[in-house]
């Protein structure tokens, strides 16, 4: 292997693969990247055996080959090289010489032959999307999803089409953690074909999220026998679906309301990030007490003291007062960019919709918390 790339793109390479490899795993390979010199471009391949990324990138290639390295020591030394072009040459024993005057390193690498092989995949069916509406439906409900591997049937996103091609087909992700549950709409071209039982992992939506750069792009998502790829412009993700059975998360969703607010997104979340600093038990509580001009946000902290925020809105409906995990609030406002909310409530321990004036592509579903 032999090849010339310049520094800024070999560390966009080298940093676009490390929330892939295994840091942690018994099998050292795995935190390795398999660099590969092909005739037209320069390869960098990661994966945990559950996720496998394959990313080109512009190099003048000299001689063809592969070799694997740590990946993370490499990308520290990369970040590091001088401005300009770094030579890059594998010699024997799988050494490989990282060559950008005045620096000049030569670092220990493993046989290609070592590294995991990309898993065989056939897709069945497939999907095309803008790269600026899967960004927009990733941000919207990704928190939602739990990082706890061990809640079977919640921890990944759940797709399922909505509509048909003569009304508009939108692919709709639904993530919930079972005290609150978001869902987002993009429109699709193609044949949706994803497995009822199946879920899309959490890692590979964090992935691919870092690869969309361009809204305008298109992503192409193919579906396979418990596997999906992900191509992003020079990006592959060939990521293994989690087997588990979504919950009908129709049935937590009040078909009707009692009271209706509607509030200005940038003073919501002003007044929640405030009252938020005394919110410290374990379930980040907050009051919030309805009324006809105004909801009053408050919060106790035993050790601290207390705060509170009122916040203009227009109120529809009996005033009430509401507890709710603050937290799941923030996390709903800091993923949206527009104007106004819309709060439907119910009674006391009923859920909150949360939904978005003038779109009916996403809804939010937060669980209220029981006041003492």
């Amino acid at each position: 292997m032999d090849l010339y790339i310049e520094k800024d793109e070999l560390v966009r390479a080298l940093a676009g693969i490390q929330g892939v490899v295994e840091r942690r795993s018994t099998h050292q390979i795995l935190g390795h990247a398999l660099l590969t010199a092909k005739e037209d471009n320069f390869q960098v391949t990661a994966t945990d055996t559950e996720l496998t990324v394959i990313t080109g990138h512009n190099a003048r290639i000299e001689k063809p080959g592969s070799v694997s390295m740590n990946a993370g020591h490499f990308f520290q030394v990369a970040k590091f090289l001088p401005k300009g072009p770094v030579h890059i040459y594998s010699q024997d024993n799988s050494y490989v010489v990282v060559d950008a005057p005045p620096a000049h390193y030569r670092l220990m690498g493993a046989p290609m032959e070592e590294f995991p092989p990309v898993p065989p995949f056939e897709g069945s069916s497939g999907i095309s999307v803008t790269a600026g509406g899967l960004q927009r439906m990733i941000e919207e409900t990704i928190f939602a999803i739990p990082t706890d591997e061990t809640r079977y049937g919640l921890n990944g996103a759940h797709l399922e089409q909505v509509g048909d091609s003569g009304s508009g087909q939108r692919i709709r992700m639904v993530a919930t953690d079972g005290n609150r549950l978001c869902y987002s709409e993009i429109p699709f071209d193609g044949e949706f074909g994803m497995g009822e039982q199946m879920l899309l992992p959490r890692k590979v939506l964090v992935e691919c999220r870092k690869h969309l750069v361009d809204p305008a792009a298109k992503v192409e998502i193919t579906f396979g026998d418990r596997a999906a790829t992900i191509e992003i412009d020079k990006a592959l993700f060939h990521t293994r679906m989690v087997d588990g059975e979504f919950p009908p998360y129709r049935n937590v969703m009040p078909s009707s309301f009692s009271r209706k607010a509607v509030v200005d997104r940038e003073i919501f979340q002003e007044g929640l990030i405030r009252v938020a600093l005394e919110a410290q038990d374990r379930a980040n509580t907050i009051k919030m007490e309805f009324s006809e001009a105004e909801v009053l946000v408050s919060a106790r902290s035993v050790d601290h003291g207390e705060a509170r925020h009122p916040i203009p809105i227009q109120f529809e409906g009996e005033p009430t007062k509401m507890g709710f995990n603050v937290k799941f609030f923030l996390d709903v406002l800091q993923c949206l960019r527009d104007d106004k909310l819309i709060l439907e409530l119910g009674e006391p321990l009923a859920p909150c919709i949360v939904k978005v004036e003038g779109r009916d592509d996403v809804c939010f579903v937060v669980m209220p918390i029981r006041l003492d």
